[in-house]
């Protein structure tokens, strides 16, 4: 995958051994149990999907290889049953010299706490595959607490519920909470389009809660290899902490083969913004990406991902870190354009834009607390009455 712009700061990769890395037994099980049931109907959506990957063998002359593929990566081995991770943080960073690296705060956004639930297609907690009779259908739900959601990061903060239907023809619902006016909204939040204007805050949900599957058109261009990280050493991974500022570190990287898989919303409004992204051939992680707009290509994203052993066997993963790189200058913070016009002598000068910058997807710089797969997420956090408490 090319890199968006050479950088001054440099991220060591220390190149390891490919190894293979097998599924958790749970899924595993479930891919094994429940596999030859799934098919396709006239839409290409899923049909008689109940949990693990539902086309474990997948070949590209398959007129519906892309499809089965978008499938297996949203519906692969990192999706946890339950997730719950406080603060997790995607923070910006200019890269001002060689290896040096400048906090950008005005650009950051932070959510105190990310909960997230499946009440579907579970394989590693009881009750396995559903929660209870799941009569309302729901896919999962996902919550953040406070949630800074203007980019100059002094204001608009506010909780929110996503709510993911198993139903194919049903988009999402998100219910926020608004700390002015004090009440919850109920709407309809569709899809998130991986656009410039959110594209920012966006990598958080691209970590277990992927865009629905739906909404998009699937092509396979080939496949490639390229290195990537599925073990990192550490978490957060990526940054460190230098004796003045953050630092890149260093994390191991593998050879892995992956499917190129091309993705373009169906609305017509969003119809311009595809994405490539590469999708481990084995593991069915996503080991990369760029963005486009039309035939621009306007970022990229490189995750960090860390496996670790399932109690019942093979290999869980979970998200240690994500760059997500520009190739555009980003627009001015309405903060950082009142503290310059307001500092100007001229007040028709021309705001001072900030430096290029880069973007970091971490739980956070501090103490975190991260727990996966554990059976301490109840359906009671994803309450809408429970936002405004």
């Amino acid at each position: 995958m090319p890199v968006s712009r050479k950088s001054p700061s440099i991220f060591s990769i220390r190149v390891v051994p490919t190894k293979r890395l097998d599924w958790s037994t749970g899924f595993t099980q479930a891919t094994e149990k429940y596999s030859p049931q799934v098919s396709l109907y006239s839409e290409d959506n899923i049909t008689n999907y109940i949990a693990g990957a539902p086309f474990p063998t997948v070949t590209l002359s398959d007129p519906k290889a892309a499809v089965k593929i978008a499938y297996n990566w949203h519906m692969g081995p990192f999706m946890p049953d339950d997730f719950s991770l406080t603060p997790w943080g995607s923070f910006a960073y200019s890269d001002v010299a060689p290896n040096t690296i400048q906090a950008e705060e005005d650009y950051n956004y932070i959510c105190e706490q990310f909960t997230f639930m499946r009440f579907a297609h579970r394989t590693e907690v009881d009750p396995r595959p559903t929660i209870g009779s799941n009569s309302l259908g729901f896919e999962w739900k996902a919550r953040c607490n406070l949630w800074t959601a203007t980019p100059e990061g002094d204001g608009g903060e506010g909780s929110g519920i996503w709510i993911r239907f198993l139903d194919p023809h049903r988009g999402d619902e998100f219910y926020g909470f608004d700390s002015q006016t004090r009440r919850v909204r109920r709407m309809g939040s569709g899809f998130v389009p991986v656009n410039e204007a959110c594209r920012s805050c966006h990598q958080p949900y691209w970590a277990y809660a992927l865009p629905k599957t739906e909404e998009y058109s699937y092509r396979v261009l080939g496949t490639a290899s390229l290195l990537a990280c599925l073990t990192a050493n550490d978490e957060p991974a990526g940054l460190v902490p230098g004796d003045i500022a953050m630092k890149m570190g260093e994390e191991p990287f593998e050879l892995r083969n992956a499917y190129i898989l091309e993705m373009t919303p169906k609305t017509q409004t969003y119809g311009d913004l595809r994405t490539l992204v590469y999708v481990d051939t084995e593991a069915y992680l996503w080991i990369g990406a760029e963005f486009f707009a039309g035939n621009e290509r306007t970022g990229s994203a490189i995750p960090l991902w860390r496996s670790h052993p399932s109690t019942e066997g093979g290999n869980l993963f979970d998200l240690a870190g994500e760059f997500y790189v520009p190739d555009r200058q980003p627009p001015i913070s309405p903060k950082a354009e009142r503290a310059s016009i307001a500092s100007a002598k001229d007040h028709q000068a021309r705001p001072e834009y900030p430096r290029w910058f880069f973007r970091a997807l971490i739980p956070a710089h501090g103490t975190f607390e991260q727990k996966i797969d554990t059976g301490d997420v109840s359906e009671g956090s994803f309450n809408p009455q429970t936002l405004s408490r």
